[in-house]
């Protein structure tokens, strides 16, 4: 049974998410060249639909939709130490991935300032998202949940007529901040 303290703690740090993302504006995703692109049509719609309908299954701990939509050699990279030589937070493979779905660690995932870049049958997305991580068998006194915005880039590809997820790396965080804010999102840096 979760202590009344820490329910508490997650429903007021998604009821913060919530308002921090409604309070932005919406960011269009805009295909390369699109000079004041609207809305995506066509492939890109699909991919940015595709990759709302994972964070949501992440979400709800739907694992049958995620291994559907993962090929066997997929690949998620956490953290963004890689990028300036140091060794990732964590690599998962697919089953491990998977685990982390089926555990429900991650009770909010919202996206935003996701942009998608075609290249025919591959896709290339980028922006943000807000996340709230809170894993499975962890003790509330030593390791509290976690609201964090992590900027990232993936790729998907179009095999046998569907859209699947290959990878993602995050580029930028987790940044661990009040309400998610990450003081880089205001500024671009």
């Amino acid at each position: 049974m979760v202590e009344s303290g820490v329910l508490a703690t997650v429903v007021l740090l998604g009821l913060a998410c919530a308002a921090v993302t409604a309070a932005q504006p919406p960011a269009a995703a805009t295909r390369p060249g699109a000079a004041g692109a609207g809305e995506p049509t066509g492939p890109a719609a699909e991919v940015l639909a595709l990759e709302r309908q994972i964070e949501e299954a992440v979400v709800r701990g739907d694992v049958a939709f995620v291994d559907r939509v993962t090929p066997a050699d997929f690949r998620f990279v956490h953290g963004d130490a890689w990028t300036h030589g140091g060794r990732p937070f964590a690599a998962d493979d697919k089953a491990a991935f998977l685990e982390r779905v089926a555990e429900k660690e991650y009770p909010v995932h919202d996206l935003d300032r996701v942009q998608v870049e075609m290249h025919g049958d591959v896709a290339i997305t980028h922006g943000r998202y807000v996340s709230l991580f809170v894993p499975r068998n962890r003790d509330p006194a030593a390791a509290p949940a976690r609201l964090s915005s992590i900027w990232f880039e993936r790729v998907y590809a179009r095999r046998a007529g569907r859209w699947l997820f290959l990878s993602h790396r995050t580029v930028h965080g987790p940044t661990v901040a009040p309400a998610g804010v990450d003081p880089t999102a205001e500024t671009g840096k």
